[in-house]
């Protein structure tokens, strides 16, 4: 009973290995046909078509690390450094990319502000007599005064300013007012 017992256990055992020697083979037979059709010039093309296919590329997800990785090792090689210059040359992509990035742009220019030693940086950078000098250059140029000009008449019609003017007059009025009374 237990010879016969482990004949068939025996028999299943060489039936499963029979089968899965088979399935290894055919896998190792499909990988191969699938990577010669790869690499000829209708599979890359269909790849091609793929990728530009927006669904595709949309569900294609790649996570962090993945992407901080890529980024590290792309911007640390003399390669990497190339390609992003190229990249960032193209107003286009420098654009999409700012515009991506700008709002954190703006909490990282907040918070470097309320640093003392950026502080004091850009202090120094204010009072550097070449940007002084070319401060007062600008200000003497046509479209500089064109567009103070412009401020100063948007100020001047805008109903706050002519608020606290009418105020100011007032007060001079009624204090020339009280001189002349008390001169008589």
């Amino acid at each position: 009973m237990i010879k016969k017992a482990v004949i068939v256990f025996s028999a299943i055992i060489l039936i499963i290995l029979s089968g899965c020697g088979e399935e290894t083979s055919t896998y190792k037979d499909s990988k191969r046909m699938v990577l010669d059709m790869l690499r000829t010039d209708e599979g890359r093309d269909t790849l091609k078509e793929m990728l530009q296919d927006k669904e595709l590329r949309s569900a294609v997800v790649m996570n962090d690390t993945t992407v901080k990785q890529t980024i590290i090792e792309t911007l640390t090689t003399d390669e990497g450094h190339k390609v992003w210059q190229e990249l960032l040359e193209d107003p286009d992509f420098s654009r999409k990319l700012a515009k991506t990035m700008e709002k954190e742009n703006e909490q990282l220019l907040k918070k470097m502000m309320k640093d003392p030693d950026y502080q004091g940086m850009m202090i120094d950078i204010l009072k550097d007599p070449e940007l002084q000098k070319g401060y007062l250059e600008l200000q003497k140029t046509k479209p500089f005064r064109k567009q103070m000009e412009k401020i100063l008449q948007e100020t001047v019609a805008g109903p706050m300013f002519q608020k606290e003017l009418s105020d100011a007059i007032t007060k001079v009025l009624q204090k020339q007012a009280e001189k002349t009374e008390r001169a008589e």
